[in-house]
């Protein structure tokens, strides 16, 4: 700092110079000081005040309906949320909901079918939130040589599923639509990483895969097979559930969801970036995923449709004797609104 000592009325290149008066310096040297100070405290005092960040596990299933689990991990966007997530790559929402109730995670990515059935165990599980819909997710798919033209001519074949998820649920759905049922089919039952092989080794007549292992059977057998339509005819949509969740893990379900909810709002805004982070996620190839990307509706919400959807399907298992039980309950008992009604309070529109 350059000091000048200046007497009353000296004049400097030209300028008369009058010096500070007593009371002037002590006002500054206080303003440093308190300046200094403040410095001090907001570059070396609030950090310690941010956020504490809570270790969770996250079971995460092995699928580009996961995506915003994928994009919010790259973008680090849990960085300014009160939760440090680990993930578990599981294949499938059915391993990923075991996860949870086995206490190996404390949050899983899970299918509103998965939820579905495991409403009638009476489980103490409960859903925070849905993050993607899909209307072509889950895929019937027969060789081309057997000549199955429609769903009327799957009586008497056998059909690989895994059962207990969207893939046998939507074949009974296919079925209804011709008028058959379970009964007129030959279920198998296989898990979803096995559907491919069962169905190249002639075990089955057809198969129910989702993505990508629906992709991946297209990639291997090519021409051999048929791909049927299904788009539209039924919805999945992709869920964060944890066990029956106390005050402590709603909080922390409502950091999970803000960090979903800056991944979805970066999925919208850089569509191609998140593409390409799930092709080196899911070491997937990027025509698959332009294959399946114009299916997928990211959005957080609870809305009326889920509710409907989980009980049409827990009806649909009773009905046709899947379960033990005779009476299902509502799928509102297994919903809790708390975390989203914080995070996006008109993303929640369900009624009790």
């Amino acid at each position: 700092m350059l000091v000048l000592n200046v007497n009353r009325n000296d004049v400097i290149y030209g300028v008369e110079v009058k010096p500070l008066k007593k009371n002037s310096l002590v006002t500054l040297l206080l303003f440093t000081a308190v300046f200094s100070a403040l410095s001090i405290i907001y570059f070396g005092v609030v950090p310690l005040f941010q956020q504490e960040r809570h270790p969770v596990v996250i079971a995460v299933s092995k699928s580009p309906l996961s995506t915003p689990f994928y994009v919010a991990k790259a973008i680090n966007a849990f960085d300014d949320t009160c939760v440090a997530p680990e993930y578990i790559a599981v294949a499938g929402g059915q391993l990923a909901f075991e996860k949870v109730m086995s206490g190996q995670a404390d949050f899983a990515t899970s299918s509103d079918s998965v939820i579905a059935f495991e409403s009638l165990k009476a489980r103490p599980f409960v859903t925070h939130a849905m993050f993607v819909q899909s209307d072509n997710d889950v895929k019937i798919i027969t060789r081309k040589v057997d000549n199955i033209r429609a769903f009327i001519d799957l009586k008497g074949k056998r059909i690989g599923v895994t059962k207990g998820t969207a893939s046998e649920y939507i074949l009974s759905t296919l079925l209804a639509i011709e008028g058959l049922s379970l009964g007129d089919i030959v279920l198998q039952d296989y898990p979803p990483e096995h559907l491919i092989e069962a169905f190249r080794h002639n075990e089955v007549d057809a198969i129910l895969p989702w993505e990508p292992f629906a992709f991946q059977t297209l990639q291997s057998l090519k021409s051999k097979i048929k791909i049927h339509d299904t788009k539209s005819l039924s919805t999945l949509s992709f869920n964060l559930i944890s066990q029956t969740a106390e005050q402590n893990l709603v909080e922390q379900a409502v950091c999970v969801i803000q960090g979903l909810q800056k991944a979805i709002h970066y999925i919208t805004s850089y569509p191609e970036q998140a593409k390409s982070i799930v092709i080196t996620e899911l070491a997937v190839s990027t025509d698959f995923i332009d294959w399946v990307w114009p299916d997928y509706i990211f959005k957080l919400s609870l809305n009326q449709s889920l509710i409907l959807n989980i009980n049409a399907q827990a009806n649909w298992a009773v009905a046709t004797q899947m379960t033990s039980v005779d009476v299902t309950s509502s799928a509102i008992n297994f919903i809790d609104s708390r975390a989203l009604l914080k995070v996006d309070p008109g993303a929640v529109n369900i009624s009790r």
